[in-house]
């Protein structure tokens, strides 16, 4: 079995429905995975002071489709789950010139108020 039909059938086996909206491309849903990618702080200069061992939960890592290119869109905005990421950054992962799938790094949006604000 080739590995990219291997891939692309974990994505929609093990993938989330997630929704791509971009300024330059029709919308469209994919199967995808995203996971928060749990590093741990390290200070510098422009950063706030974290106490030991805490995890920056704020960026997300997402593995989808080579058809869905998010490093040829802008203004790419993510929906998945009722959460909403916008990415950082993308790109594409070869072997022998074919794409595999492409990465990103995504950062969440705040969400709505849904309680009338209370």
């Amino acid at each position: 079995m080739r590995r990219s039909v291997f891939l692309r059938r974990m994505l929609r086996q093990y993938g989330s429905n997630v929704t791509v909206t971009a300024d330059n491309a029709e919308t469209q849903t994919v199967h995808a995975l995203i996971q928060a990618m749990n590093y741990k702080n390290k200070v510098t200069p422009k950063d706030v002071w974290m106490p030991e061992g805490y995890f920056d939960n704020s960026h997300f890592s997402y593995i989808g489709p080579p058809e869905c290119r998010l490093d040829q869109m802008s203004g790419v905005v993510l929906s998945c789950s009722e959460k909403s990421y916008q990415v950082i950054r993308a790109q594409c992962f070869e072997v022998g010139n074919q794409i595999l799938y492409l990465w990103a790094v995504l950062k969440e949006l705040p969400g709505e108020e849904t309680d009338g604000g209370f």
